[in-house]
Parts: structure tokens; C-alpha cells; sequence
């Protein structure tokens, strides 16, 4: 399928956003997210598939924006470089800040709990459709979500009262 130009500015409306909130999750950095934003719709331009309806469609676009942080991850001078932000310590999500410590204590945590604290309820994803997006098993994404939550509780205690 060819896409047009008013269809990729759609989908960039569309799907923009969540990209790059997916990104930032992953990669904790504000310019490397933009880097994967403009990436995903590089690879979306060049091979758009037939999709069966909007959710195929957004799943795939997740499942994209997910590889290319895995990959941009890996690349052996992203290992050992350091972010103006970790030197200078300050913040890049201020933008998606709202005013509690919630994001800040789910951007805390591993990428391996952080992901599913996203997808769950930032995207709104099930867990049987995070297992599709992340390649791991339905009982192993519930598992990741406890310890997720579990964490957050702990690091959050003081701030919620829980009981």
C-alpha cells in the first residue's frame, strides 16, 4: 500500500504522541525519544502493511516504536555515553509531569516493569496484548505488573495512604 501524504499526517496526529511517551518510557531521554519518533514513521512510510482494523494498526506501531528503543538501546556508543540530563540532573519529562510523584517513581523503576506500567495504564493495553507486543508469556506480564505495582507501593507510601 502506498500511503499518501495527508494519511502519514494522520497517522503522525494519531499516533505521535503515544510514540513518543512510549519512547521516553524506554529510554528515559527526551532527544533520544524524539530520534525514535522520527524513526517509527521512516519505517512506517517505507512498509505499511495492510492493517484488519485500528487496533492492528496501533499494535503494530507500538510493536515498531518498541524495537527501534530495543535497538537504539544496543548500539555500543549509546552504552557508554552519558545525557546532559544525568550530568546536570535535572528532569526532560517535565512535560508529562502532572504535579505528583507517580511518573517520576514509574520512570524509577527497571525497564522491564517501567514498559508494562506503561502499556497497561498509559495505553491501556490488556495483559494478553502485552505479552503479543513484548514476545513474553501472559503469566510472566502479570508477574511483571505485581512487582511493578509492589514497587510503586513501597516507593509511594509515604506520599498515598494505601490502607
Amino acid at each position: 500500500m502506498r500511503l499518501t501524504q495527508e494519511h502519514i499526517s494522520e497517522l503522525v496526529d494519531q499516533y505521535g504522541d503515544m510514540v513518543l511517551r512510549l519512547s521516553y518510557t524506554y529510554l528515559k531521554n527526551k532527544a533520544d525519544a524524539e530520534d525514535v519518533v522520527q524513526d517509527v514513521f521512516v519505517k512506517i512510510m517505507e512498509k505499511y502493511p495492510d492493517f484488519h482494523d485500528k487496533a492492528h494498526e496501533k499494535s503494530w506501531i507500538m510493536k515498531v516504536t518498541v524495537n527501534t528503543c530495543k535497538n537504539k538501546l544496543n548500539l555500543i556508543w549509546n552504552r557508554n555515553k552519558r545525557s546532559m540530563d544525568e550530568v546536570a540532573e535535572t528532569a526532560t519529562y517535565d512535560a508529562y509531569n502532572t504535579g505528583s510523584n507517580v511518573l517520576t517513581a514509574v520512570m524509577s523503576l527497571p525497564d522491564k516493569y517501567r514498559m508494562v506500567i506503561y502499556m497497561y495504564y498509559y495505553e491501556g493495553y490488556s495483559t494478553p496484548d502485552i505479552s503479543k507486543l513484548i514476545g513474553k508469556r501472559e503469566a510472566t506480564v502479570r508477574s511483571l505488573l505485581h512487582r511493578a505495582r509492589s514497587r510503586l507501593k513501597e516507593v509511594l507510601k509515604e506520599e498515598y495512604d494505601f490502607e
